[in-house]
């Protein structure tokens, strides 16, 4: 007769998998338990026995030549509803096992009793269980013995479970190890970068005396420079507030439009010192309801982070949509993103491989500050990218 499936068998086969046990080599601590059992109990076998969706594995085994049979015909199986032992003292007369054909076969199984190893307290993964050739029955010591080895087979899968968690657990420790320190050295070649600047051609005005022309020229590249300065700073105060209190908005009617604008007519001088042509496209009003500098703090990422990463000759274009919510579309043809990198993109500090190889500034904090804004104000922003074609933005917000 085939076992009844737990009542927690989805759960129970979380537990086991998690372990990582099934289908490994041989250990030490394993056999041991089978080779107790055998001799405590005065069978000829002994196993530990672990039951998968649709069949029994055994990890350790003494006097058994079989490494796993299916779950129809396991014994372990009916064993896993419970935590107590399953003894059974005749399977021929037996109507759960009589035509078990481990039973009728040339295994001639008779006695079996096994008890259940339990995992996370409650789910029942297998067995330490002993078979005998011939009818019988354990003495209460023997069950006692039995129960105490499926319960140190217990400990020994938990601590599998366990040393694999504090692997993992030290595996992101030391990534956030390596995150901070490359956060902190990109934050201090971002600020310095700029300052260095700001005082080199402060102490130039200092101590010479230029025409009208050049002294323009030098206070025109200090002020980009000291806009680049609040910019990242912004962007770490914004950081800062969502890992406090989250983000707080000012909301009110706003024209998405008008916002283009504005963002595109001052990154339009970074896009044409890099030869590359953005193209405001949007159809005025584009109504809609939200925060109009935390609206133009992302639109800026979003248009700095397609000039950065778009080639001489390419182009830009940011587009508009009133089929239902107010929609913008942000097209490049720039170098694009690989499909590995793509679920990443919007985690905080996260610079992508062209990042590094273009030498690209910034902390890799900018499109993460840009989906926090757009989930602040209850839209949505999609990204999809090809390697070598570009990348499209799609960003939709409430209407007002």
């Amino acid at each position: 007769m085939k076992a009844l499936l737990p009542e927690d068998e989805i759960a129970r086969l979380a537990v086991l998998h998690d372990a990582e046990v099934l289908d490994t080599l041989p250990e030490e601590d394993f056999d041991d338990i089978a080779l107790l059992a055998a001799e405590i109990c005065g069978t000829p076998m002994g196993l530990v026995s672990l039951v998968d969706e649709d069949r029994q594995w055994f990890k350790a085994k003494v006097g058994l030549d079989l490494d796993e049979t299916q779950r129809d015909i396991s014994f372990c199986a009916h064993a896993l509803g419970g935590h107590e032992v399953l003894e059974v003292p005749d399977a021929r007369i037996d109507s759960r096992f009589s035509e078990n054909p481990l039973v009728t076969g040339e295994r001639n199984f008779r006695f079996y009793a096994g008890a259940p190893v339990v995992l996370d307290g409650t789910h029942s993964v297998g067995t330490v269980c002993v078979i005998d050739h011939e009818p019988r029955e354990l003495t209460a010591e023997q069950r006692r013995a039995l129960r105490s080895l499926a319960r140190h087979a217990s400990v020994q899968l938990e601590l599998r479970r366990y040393a694999k968690h504090a692997g993992n657990i030290a595996d992101r420790l030391r990534q956030l190890d390596r995150m901070k320190d490359s956060f902190l050295a990109n934050v201090s070649h971002e600020l310095r970068t700029p300052l260095s600047s700001i005082r080199g051609y402060l102490e130039m005005l200092l101590e010479d005396d230029f025409d009208a022309e050049t002294s323009q020229r030098f206070l025109a590249v200090m002020q980009r420079n000291s806009d680049r300065l609040l910019r990242l700073i912004d962007d770490l105060l914004t950081v800062a507030r969502l890992s406090d209190d989250g983000l707080a908005l000012d909301l009110n009617e706003v024209d998405l439009a008008e916002l283009v604008h504005q963002v595109t007519s001052s990154c339009r001088p970074l896009a044409e010192h890099r030869e590359v042509k953005l193209r405001d496209r949007t159809a005025s009003p584009l109504p809609a309801r939200g925060d109009a500098r935390r609206l133009q703090q992302a639109l800026n990422h979003l248009i700095v982070n397609a000039i950065k990463f778009t080639a001489p000759g390419g182009e830009i274009s940011v587009t508009s949509s009133i089929g239902g919510e107010p929609e913008l579309i942000i097209t490049d043809t720039g170098v694009g993103i690989p499909p590995g990198e793509l679920p990443h993109v919007f985690d905080r500090f996260f610079r992508s491989a062209a990042a590094d190889t273009m030498a690209a500034p910034g902390p890799g904090l900018g499109l993460a500050i840009v989906r926090s804004i757009i989930d602040a104000h209850h839209g949505s922003i999609h990204l999809d990218s090809e390697p070598g074609l570009g990348t499209t933005v799609r960003l939709t917000l409430p209407g007002p």
